[in-house]
């Protein structure tokens, strides 16, 4: 089986050593560019081959690279007071980049502006009045900035420990990509479900996966959508399918003409897939530690793990079978894959 997608995704061997990594999904075989610490998610800036991965929170730095020619292009360092959440966004033409930031003197949100055009000179930001943005999106617009909101307040001197326990503040939000004004902001259920990633439809509908902030012993939701102007819409699943995700998705991937929405949760070993039309979480499919996950075709996906695994599962209307698996050898893979 031949593909000429390639994936980008950080991962570490078994002597802990880290590294970026491109592969094509149908092979055990991938280049290797290392680096000295643990990254988490990257972008791809359209029409190039650049691809722009991210230190993990509380990262310093981003790394933009060649993909075409595996190695790494230029390195850029977060400004004073600031660290980088490990997610960022290209503008729709390539020119401007959008990371997700923190405040150390604050605590609070911060978006940063990055000109790609003009080797990735910061040129302003936008505070946030929320903590803890997470995964950020462009909408099909190309207007309009997503942003998942952790709602959680954390600083370096305390590792990755809650600062605001008792008021987390955790939301969907809508920014102009030009101005930084808010356009749409959306709560959900429980402040304790952190949402963290999502993933966009054609049609607009964005699929988010939560974070719970508590003991795993409750059956909240932890997949929900939304549609600008309506209130967050719970995917309806039975009590003993959320406690199985053990309080915990770690990506979102909306495959919309397989009409399919899939969330991994490394914690509880499964991919869970849901049906977009009807909202309805219909299958799991077990995968130990999973955490990457993206679309390979209107109705395939590629899923990592962290015992160096690839899976493509083939999906429609929210279920899935396996056509393909490889493993690679002395390899971790990360939270996030991308395909490229």
């Amino acid at each position: 089986m031949k593909s000429r997608q390639i994936l980008v995704s950080a991962a570490m061997d078994s002597s802990g050593n880290h590294s970026i990594r491109l592969t094509d999904p149908y092979k055990d075989q991938s280049s290797i560019i290392p680096v000295p610490e643990r990254l988490h998610d990257a972008c791809l800036r359209p029409g190039t081959t650049e691809v722009v991965v991210f230190e993990r929170r509380p990262g310093y730095h981003f790394y933009v690279i060649d993909a075409e020619k595996t190695q790494i292009k230029k390195t850029i360092d977060a400004i004073h007071q600031r660290h980088l959440y490990g997610h960022g966004v290209f503008s729709q033409d390539g020119k401007w980049l959008y990371t997700t930031e923190n405040s150390l003197s604050s605590l609070q949100g911060v978006i940063s502006i990055y000109n790609a055009e003009q080797g990735y000179k910061r040129t302003g930001e936008w505070l946030l009045p929320y903590p803890g943005p997470h995964e950020i999106q462009m909408m099909p617009d190309g207007e309009t900035l997503v942003v998942a909101i952790g709602g959680i307040k954390t600083h370096p001197d305390t590792g990755r420990k809650t600062l605001n326990p008792g008021s987390l503040e955790p939301s969907l939000v809508y920014l102009n990509r030009h101005s930084g004004k808010t356009i749409e902001q959306r709560s959900f259920v429980d402040p304790h479900l952190s949402i963290r990633h999502l993933d966009i439809a054609s049609d607009g509908t964005v699929a988010i996966g939560m974070q719970h902030q508590g003991s795993n012993d409750e059956a909240l939701p932890l997949v929900a959508t939304h549609q600008q102007g309506n209130p967050i819409q719970a995917i309806k699943a039975l009590p003993e399918q959320w406690l199985a995700l053990k309080g915990y998705i770690a990506s979102v991937a909306l495959l919309s003409e397989a009409d399919t929405i899939a969330v991994t949760s490394p914690r509880g070993n499964r991919v869970a897939l849901i049906q977009k039309s009807t909202g309805q979480l219909k299958s799991f499919f077990y995968q130990r530690d999973c955490a990457g996950i993206t679309p390979l075709s209107p109705n395939r996906l590629a899923v990592s793990n962290g015992l160096g695994e690839i899976q493509v599962l083939e999906c429609i209307q929210g279920m899935a079978k396996r056509i393909h698996q490889v493993k690679h050898a002395d390899c971790r893979w990360d939270n996030h894959i991308l395909r490229i």
